[in-house]
């Protein structure tokens, strides 16, 4: 086995041939940082040692052995889990011991080191991940019947109507609205970056409003008299909205997730939530990057269709210190028969996907 040589007009550098990179892997903006896409690299004929199938971050481990039979060992990244999962992956899609030739870029700080852009397989089969989030109509593929939506109570014994259940993402955009910040919000975003900076790719939670729908993961609620938990498919993100307060506490000890406070007008649920700590806004918004303070103030509307099918979120931000004026956006889950699962996070990513010292 031996990195294979490829005529695309640029130096061999190390064994491994360096070309320019594929519009797919340049379309994948949020890995540049990570990884030189202008830059290709080739490892033929590899083992397969490790395959391991987690969030945020999918890695396959190599041994690639050259012509001087050195092998060495090689850590690939790949898009999540979860994403993955979505295009019929699973931790067996790929098994150790399998001999395969990855098609990918280099990695910008580490050595033997790459993002995966093409699996070839042994009988020549192509894996990619490139083909990108799913599209609401195929996450929608795994909505529950009709006969189980119409069987399912449109309210509870109480007179409320029913949030309960399993609900997915499935709006064809996923993305915040666009934060003009203060001063002070773009002199404390400065210099910060999504493949360092953010939360995610170290497996915590971004914040209440971006993790309800980014990935399109199944979330969970669970309703009961005196509050309404949500259980967040993205990062195992829980909260609680507390239906028999009226009132914030004035001793709220800040969190991620801040406190909630929820009541009903009409059918429609009202959340209130503040007392967060300092944060980040979106984890997809590149180049710029936007954060909140302490002062961050959310407040959602949740309400669910008559036929019980549909979940839409309307929600209102405003943070006095960091951003200029109000924010609205909206998102819409579908009922699902995909139970939530844990989210399984495990950053792998190395020194690679850290900032180093004095940056």
């Amino acid at each position: 086995m031996q990195f294979e040589e490829r005529e695309l007009g640029a130096a061999l550098l190390s064994a491994v041939l360096l070309a320019v990179a594929t519009p797919n892997a340049l379309a994948h903006h949020a890995i540049n940082g990570n990884f030189d896409l202008q830059q290709d690299v080739f490892l033929a004929d590899a083992v397969l040692t490790e395959f391991k199938f987690v969030n945020p971050h999918v890695y396959v481990y190599l041994d690639v052995t050259d012509d001087e039979g050195q092998v060495t060992n090689w850590r690939c990244e790949m898009a999540a889990a979860s994403r993955l999962g979505r295009r019929g992956w699973t931790a067996e899609s790929l098994l150790p011991g399998q001999i395969m030739s990855i098609d990918g870029s280099p990695a910008w700080r580490e050595e033997h080191v790459c993002h995966v852009g093409t699996i070839i397989l042994e009988d020549g089969t192509e894996l990619s991940e490139y083909d990108g989030r799913p599209t609401a109509e195929e996450v929608s593929g795994g909505l529950v019947s009709e006969d189980a939506a119409r069987s399912r109570p449109a309210r509870l014994p109480n007179g409320r109507p029913n949030l309960r259940g399993p609900w997915v993402s499935t709006q064809a955009s996923l993305n915040m609205p666009v934060v003009e910040p203060t001063p002070e919000g773009a002199r404390l975003a400065e210099g910060r970056v999504r493949h360092f900076d953010s939360p995610a790719l170290r497996c915590e939670t971004i914040n209440i409003v971006y993790d309800w729908a980014f990935e399109r993961e199944s979330n969970d609620i669970y309703q009961e008299e005196d509050r309404v938990i949500l259980q967040y498919g993205y990062v195992d993100l829980v909260r609680t909205i507390h239906l028999d307060q009226s009132e914030h506490p004035e001793d709220i000890e800040p969190s991620v997730t801040g406190h909630s406070i929820g009541w009903w007008e009409d059918d429609t649920l009202v959340v209130d939530t503040i007392a967060f700590m300092p944060g980040v806004l979106s984890h997809l918004d590149w180049p710029r990057f936007r954060v909140h303070s302490d002062r961050w103030h959310v407040v959602e509307r949740f309400r669910v269709s008559d036929d019980g099918r549909t979940l839409t979120r309307t929600y209102t931000f405003e943070d006095p210190l960091y951003m200029e004026g109000a924010y609205t956006g909206q998102d819409t889950h579908s009922l699902t028969g995909e139970p939530y699962v844990p989210y399984g996070c495990e950053d792998l990513g190395g020194t690679n996907n850290q900032r180093p010292e004095g940056e």
